[in-house]
């Protein structure tokens, strides 16, 4: 499990660092909707998964939870 965490940070921080980087391109680009794209995919699939495989630091306030979960359940 701590594995699957570790996994996580590195796609958080990566996909943090890609959000970050794309203020470097010119906002209307192809690389720059791409960029976007892929931000916004990584942190709709981080946000998916169960709490529980979350690392700490990255875990949903408990009021979040409810939330994503009324979301999840909706959908």
């Amino acid at each position: 499990m701590n594995n699957i965490k570790d996994h996580i940070r590195t796609v958080l921080k990566t996909c943090r660092e890609v959000t970050a980087a794309r203020e470097d391109f010119e906002p209307g680009t192809a690389e720059w909707y791409t960029l976007l794209a892929l931000a916004q995919e990584t942190h709709r699939l981080i946000i998916s998964l169960p709490a529980e495989l979350l690392p700490e630091e990255e875990r949903p306030s408990p009021a979040m939870a409810e939330i994503l979960d009324a979301l999840r359940d909706s959908a």
